[in-house]
């Protein structure tokens, strides 16, 4: 359970990150002005029992996923950290990080089951991204 956890973890740090690239995303030319972001989540970690309701929780988790990725490159990451020292030994470190933003006009523009994760993509014409901020 710990290592499934961990894997999960070191997923959501490095795979998360790519905004471009990866399966899928050759068929969607990369736009002057836009951003791209891409979405994952493991099907079989879901809590469902049923393979259906799996896949179903899996792709609303990623597009989730993809959201936040794009909320993190427009509005950045706000992080924290705390480290405890014992004796001069290191005993406890924590890292903690969190995004907050509004995303609107972005479209779906590949999802798909790749093995056991389900990927979403995800596309934002700034200049739309800016009129709809405006209310225009």
């Amino acid at each position: 359970m710990r290592n499934n956890l961990c894997a999960l973890l070191l997923l959501a740090l490095t795979g998360c990150s790519g905004t471009q690239g990866g399966h899928g995303s050759q068929d969607v030319p990369a736009r002057k002005n836009h951003l791209y972001a891409v979405g994952y989540a493991p099907i079989s970690l879901q809590q469902p029992a049923d393979y259906q309701q799996k896949l179903l929780h899996a792709m609303r988790a990623s597009k989730l996923d993809a959201y936040r990725e794009l909320t993190e490159q427009l509005s950045g990451v706000v992080t924290s950290s705390s480290s405890q020292l014992n004796s001069h030994v290191l005993r406890d470190g924590t890292v903690s990080s969190s995004s907050r933003g509004l995303v609107r006009g972005a479209r779906v523009v590949n999802s798909y089951p790749d093995g056991d994760m389900y990927v979403t993509e995800l596309e934002l014409d700034l200049a739309f991204y800016q009129r709809l901020r405006r209310g225009q």
